[in-house]
């Protein structure tokens, strides 16, 4: 059981606060800023993306659109207060020195308001689980692990191939 809880803990892994990327990862010329990391879809939204891959039946799509909804208005204060602590993007990131002890200070926090995402995003995929069939929770386990997949270098976005390659 340790295991699985891990396991759909590094599943749902955010990358870290937005503001250590490295200088390389955003285009200068495009002058916008990227989209946050809490952006990205919680694994209940995948699911209900997924719809017909699943095969959900119209009563699992209603309790997980119902599961989404309620994800949605939790997370929504902390989303808030994570888009205040964004700082913002420096035109070159290159000339800054160490961070000050506010910047400090306003990662940690930030920390902790991902830790408190991530723990809310995978109690709403347990939820969700109670709805699925077992070969249902199979398949949503692989979809998302594509969908993880697809969005890149993890924790931190830092680049290079994952850990263990």
């Amino acid at each position: 059981m340790k295991r699985h809880l891990f396991m759909l803990g590094l599943l749902f892994a955010v990358p870290t606060f937005a503001g250590s990327t490295p200088p390389n990862t955003q285009d200068a010329t495009q002058g916008a800023r990227r989209p946050p990391p809490f952006a990205r879809k919680s694994p209940v939204q995948v699911l209900i993306d997924h719809r017909q891959d699943l095969a959900l039946t119209d009563a699992q799509a209603s309790s997980l659109e119902r599961i989404q909804a309620a994800l949605d208005v939790k997370n929504a204060p902390v989303k808030q207060s994570l888009e205040a602590l964004r700082p913002p993007a420096p035109p070159d990131r290159g000339t800054q020195g160490t961070p000050s002890a506010q910047d400090q200070a306003n990662h940690e926090q930030a920390r902790g308001l991902f830790e408190q995402l991530r723990a809310n995003d995978l109690a709403a995929y347990q939820e969700a689980e109670q709805v699925l069939t077992d070969a249902q929770k199979a398949q949503a386990r692989t979809l998302l692990q594509a969908e993880r997949g697809s969005h890149g270098p993890g924790h931190g976005g830092r680049g290079g191939p994952p850990r263990g390659e």
